[in-house]
């Protein structure tokens, strides 16, 4: 079943050979005629099945018209099909209503066909609006005559259903093919510009290097999660790291080797920090971590073991394996500082830390 499906709408949506022919013309076209000649042969079971075996041949005409306009829409003749197409839909309500009555909903398949026309592209306004016109003329002529004469059928409660039914399921049905064939173009030059805009922050907010937030990523994180704090009232703490003799790395190893070290401390970052809060590449080698919802002491163990396991880390870099440590200032966010105090605070730890000889977490 599923591949039938897929068989049929390879069938609908097949180019057209005519390059100055619009594909889109074509596929609305075909899916229109698909759904009508569906309709017409449920007309034609509907006839005989209660008996109007004379008018039987009025279905049977529209629906060999009908599989005329889709063959002629694969042989570079898009704008016959689209003529016979609206034509067929205008015959049918007029006999429709003629037969069966007004209310029966025949005529709502003019709204069909006047989207159907404004949604073409071949043709001018001007030209569009003249054939609203018209078809405009033509459903007030449909009501007169609906008005001023009677049904040939005296329907029964079960017939003005089905009837009902089948108009708005062909209606709709044909309304919703138009909408999807005409929003696809605007909908995936959405979905392009929506993937643009994410593409384009995430690169704005990413540093290249090491995928963690860039400073400016750090400092807008920063600030709504202190918003949200102010209202939740839960704890920040701010960790400023450092790798110690960074420098020493790229110049006896190289930069590539310096590059490396940043990549892999990265990604242990990423994994420590999940959960908690934000990783931020500060500035070359100096890192940030915002962690959220533990106090000072639960930070600062983390921040310990976190410490320990850099310690211990093997990092190739080429034929060569090498070993870093950190050194880590950590301050718990007040409710009075502001982030500069807050940096300017946890920066100061960090070179204390430094200066009572590194690979240590100062709190």
């Amino acid at each position: 079943m599923w591949e039938w499906a897929k068989q049929f709408a390879a069938f609908i949506n097949k180019d057209v050979a005519n390059p100055n022919e619009s594909k889109k013309n074509a596929v609305m076209t075909r899916c229109i005629c698909s759904v009508m000649m569906l309709y017409i042969i449920g007309q034609f079971i509907f006839m005989l099945y209660y008996g109007y075996y004379s008018y039987a041949a009025f279905p049977v005409g529209i629906l060999i018209i009908y599989a005329a306009a889709l063959c002629l829409t694969y042989s570079s003749r898009t704008l016959i099909a689209r003529y016979l197409v609206i034509l067929m839909v205008l015959g049918w309500c007029f006999v429709s209503t003629d037969l069966y009555g007004w209310n029966m909903g025949a005529q709502y398949a003019y709204c069909t066909v006047l989207v159907y026309i404004f949604n073409g592209t071949h043709i001018s306004v001007r030209r569009k609006l003249g054939d609203a016109l018209i078809l405009m003329a033509v459903g007030f002529l449909t009501f007169m005559m609906a008005m001023t004469g009677t049904s040939v059928f005296l329907m029964s409660r079960m017939q003005t259903v089905i009837q009902e039914f089948m108009n708005m399921v062909s209606t709709m049905g044909s309304l919703a093919l138009i909408t999807v064939i005409f929003s696809q173009d605007t909908l995936d030059t959405e979905r392009k510009l929506m993937d643009y805009n994410r593409e384009m922050t995430y690169q704005a907010e990413t540093d290249a290097l090491t995928g963690l937030m860039n400073r400016r990523a750090g400092e807008k994180y920063f600030e709504e999660i202190r918003r949200r704090s102010m209202r939740e009232r839960f704890f920040i703490n701010v960790v400023m790291g450092d790798i110690d003799f960074f420098k020493r790395v790229n110049d006896t190893y190289g930069h590539d080797a310096g590059d490396e070290v940043l990549r892999a401390l990265s990604s242990r970052f990423k994994r420590f920090i999940d959960g908690k809060g934000a990783a931020v590449r500060w500035g070359g080698e100096e890192f940030l971590f915002i962690m959220v919802g533990m106090n000072g002491d639960e930070a600062c163990i983390d921040v310990i073991d976190l410490c320990h396991e850099i310690e211990k880390m093997t990092i190739p870099a080429g034929e060569r394996e090498l070993h870093v440590t950190m050194t880590f200032g950590v301050e718990e966010v007040g409710m009075d500082q502001s982030m500069e105090d807050v940096l300017e605070s946890a920066d100061r730890k960090l070179y204390m830390g430094k200066a009572r000889g590194r690979n240590q977490v100062v709190m």
